[in-house]
């Protein structure tokens, strides 16, 4: 059984959430950083 877009946008909505908690941590974290950017560039355009 997969994952719809909208589930699958959902998860990459919370992970980015969850990323940017850590980033607030540590903002020069530069493999946060990069992930980050990862999610944001899976994500579809709104």
């Amino acid at each position: 059984m997969g994952m719809t877009n909208k589930q699958f946008q959902g998860f990459i909505r919370l992970a980015l959430g969850w990323i940017e908690r850590a980033l607030e941590e540590s903002p020069e974290n530069k493999s946060l950083l990069a992930l980050k950017d990862i999610f944001q560039s899976m994500l579809e355009d709104d």
